[in-house]
């Protein structure tokens, strides 16, 4: 649908490093339900009584601070018109569950291999949005964990490693569906396997650019960068140096996120330093391709935005787009989609309408993952309030986009 006038998005004075509709399902589903109870005419006070529901509850719901009720999401979707918009938007927090396989059985002598043959597989249907098997994740991860002590002692190590990377993705995955509590717990499994057989550049891994990018991205910057920092020394002891650039990556866009332009400034430094001293003939993990010099131009360009400097942030996101493998769509998707916020911060609305056409053109609505819906909802919010002709065009389609996601 086309969106409501410039007046409805205005996030009533929640700044906007607090209130981000791309950080969780709860932040946009506070937005979306902002934006219909504004376009209907209704106070919070005024709404309250019609979803018996304090008008205390609805703010907070609206800025992202509780959750709504299966019950409360269905009366507000109702009493707004929605048309089921907004349940499906309450799907990811309401879902807090994933039904796994049953019965599942490894063999001892093929356990590792049946692991790691499925975490290949998964792995790179992930960087297209296209991996559904988050479930077989983690059911091949309990079944191997379970019959460890029935392998040969040289192979447990190995064996656990694999559940480590086996859990990290699974996490990584359930964090980009909107499923935080879930995608948290599996970290902390993850890293205690990977604690337990040594692998600190796997530990630095699940700490740095997993549980620390995603707290930074769902709003608590400051365990972010806390997050960033104990991993760092685990980056360091593995040897790896474009491991340590990595997560000192993730420490710049905690520092970013909260308006700490010298700490990110010297992060990102540090980041490009160990990066250049990495030796291009050392094997690394196949987890870790996602992050070259392209990589980080992108990461550079979205803390230049979160600091608001949008003319800076396409230089750089400009650089990772003409840079970056084909393979990882979601990262390229992502980057284009804030190269478009920043024109659109500068007034350039027709060059921020063909960014998103480009992002359209690279994705299918039956791959797209909830996190980056998301994003597309949130700058479909800043586009639609344009009457351009080009602009309008493109948040039609957009709107069209986001209506097939769900």
């Amino acid at each position: 649908m086309r969106g409501p006038d410039q007046a409805i998005i205005t996030w009533v004075g929640i700044p906007p490093r607090q209130f981000d509709p791309r950080a969780t399902a709860e932040a946009l589903f506070g937005a979306e339900l902002r934006i219909r109870r504004v376009a209907a005419n209704l106070s919070l006070r005024q709404l309250a009584p019609l979803v018996l529901a304090s008008h205390d509850l609805l703010a907070k719901i609206e800025n992202a601070n509780r959750r709504a009720q299966p019950d409360l999401v269905d009366r507000l979707d109702q009493v707004l018109g929605a048309g089921g918009d907004l349940r499906r938007l309450a799907e990811p927090f309401l879902k807090m569950a994933h039904h796994r396989p049953p019965g599942l059985l490894l063999e001892p002598e093929n356990a590792k291999a049946s692991l790691q043959d499925l975490i290949v597989d998964v792995r790179t249907a992930d960087h297209t949005m296209a991996a559904k098997q988050v479930d077989d994740l983690i059911a091949y991860a309990d079944a191997a964990e379970g019959i460890v002590r029935q392998v040969p002692g040289r192979e447990q190590t190995p064996l656990l490693h694999a559940v480590a990377e086996a859990r990290q993705l699974a996490g990584w995955m359930l964090f980009d569906q909107g499923n935080v509590t879930l995608a948290k717990r599996s970290f902390s499994s993850a890293r205690r396997s990977a604690e337990r057989v040594g692998a600190f550049d796997l530990v630095a891994f699940i700490g740095g650019p997993n549980a620390s990018f995603m707290s930074t991205w769902c709003g608590d910057p400051e365990r972010g960068a806390e997050q960033a920092y104990g991993s760092l020394s685990w980056a360091r002891r593995s040897g790896n140096r474009r491991l340590a650039a990595f997560v000192t990556t993730m420490a710049a866009r905690a520092h970013a996120r909260m308006g700490e332009a010298d700490l990110c400034a010297r992060m990102l430094t540090e980041a490009e330093t160990e990066l250049s001293r990495h030796r291009p003939d050392e094997a690394d993990p196949a987890w870790l391709e996602v992050f070259d010099e392209a990589a980080l131009a992108g990461h550079r360009g979205s803390c230049l935005l979160d600091l608001g400097q949008p003319r800076q942030a396409v230089e750089s996101l400009r650089e990772q787009d003409s840079s970056s493998p084909a393979a990882f769509v979601r990262n390229r998707t992502i980057w284009q989609l804030e190269q478009a916020e920043a024109q659109l911060r500068m007034g350039e609305h027709e060059q921020a309408a063909a960014l998103v056409n480009q992002a359209l053109d690279c994705v299918a609505a039956n791959s797209i993952t909830p996190r980056v819906v998301r994003m597309f909802r949130s700058i479909n919010l800043k586009l639609c309030i344009h009457t351009d002709h080009a602009v309008a065009a493109t948040a039609d389609r957009l709107a069209a986009f986001i209506e097939a996601c769900v």
